[in-house]
């Protein structure tokens, strides 16, 4: 295959532009995409209606706050993997055609991630505003926490599909991420710290965007000061801190995947 060419930025942001109008036009006009991610969010908050206790955070209820939290964040991470994990190895011989045709990857890359996260963003919005008709947060500042937990959602989505994304790309068939996705999955829920104590492999949090996700409304709520002795040091986090963190996570992802991408196309005669 052909060596990339040095493309001016002006034709980069031409390819983002075609691809990112394509993707969309994909998605809205295909009835067997769009279906899944409307439904998404609205099962999604019919479980969480199930399960929740509405007043929980009115009643300073520790254990029903932390079910709440939790499976508004992890549900957040479960749209993200579900939304991307199929979307670049699914397209692999279309790429590897248009790559040689002179596609900027990059472009392809972050045409993909614009596209998911806009609808994380949406899908996020309908999650967390959903949960508003239900649920009482009681939150100390609500004028500053609304937004920030509400960004929390979208983060963690979007961090959870820019890593959906990497898996992706280092796949050759999408038939091959049903391991790598249900480990995802699990990390997400296992190493969030929120219902399950972390043992000795803690230092997989600080790598998990649920935990920094959870640790955002574990600080809006201001959970540590409800009941005595009780104390988490991921609620005690900044909030810009835990923001920034996701906001690094997502970027490292999409950096590495097109990096692999790139690598992979260099490579080929």
């Amino acid at each position: 295959m052909k060596k990339f060419k040095r493309r001016s930025a002006r034709a980069n942001l031409h390819h983002f532009r075609v691809l990112t109008a394509r993707y969309f036009r994909q998605i809205f006009t295909n009835l067997g995409m769009l279906l899944p991610l409307i439904l998404e969010a609205p099962v999604m908050l019919l479980i969480l209606r199930l399960v929740c206790q509405t007043d929980a955070f009115a009643a300073k209820n520790i254990a029903q706050a932390n079910v709440i939290i939790f499976v508004l964040i992890v549900m957040a991470a479960f749209m993200g993997i579900l939304n991307s994990y199929r979307e670049i190895c699914k397209e692999r011989d279309v790429l590897a055609r248009e790559v040689f045709g002179g596609l900027d990857v990059s472009a392809y890359v972050l045409s993909k991630i614009a596209v998911l996260s806009a609808i994380g963003a949406v899908q996020s919005a309908l999650l967390f505003g959903g949960s508003l008709l239900f649920i009482d947060f009681s939150f100390p500042h609500p004028l500053s926490a609304y937004p920030l937990c509400f960004l929390a959602m979208i983060l963690t989505n979007i961090s959870v599909t820019a890593l959906g994304l990497l898996v992706s790309a280092l796949l050759k068939k999408s038939e091959s991420a049903i391991l790598p996705v249900l480990l995802i999955i699990i990390v997400q829920v296992v190493f969030s710290d929120c219902l399950i104590e972390v043992g000795g492999a803690d230092f997989i949090k600080y790598i998990t965007p649920s935990y920094w996700g959870i640790s955002v409304f574990g600080n809006a709520v201001g959970i540590n000061g409800w009941v005595a002795g009780y104390s988490k040091t991921m609620n005690d986090i900044h909030p810009l801190f835990s923001l920034g963190a996701l906001l690094l996570f997502a970027f490292l992802c999409v950096v590495l995947a097109t990096m692999k991408l790139r690598r992979e196309f260099r490579q080929k005669d």
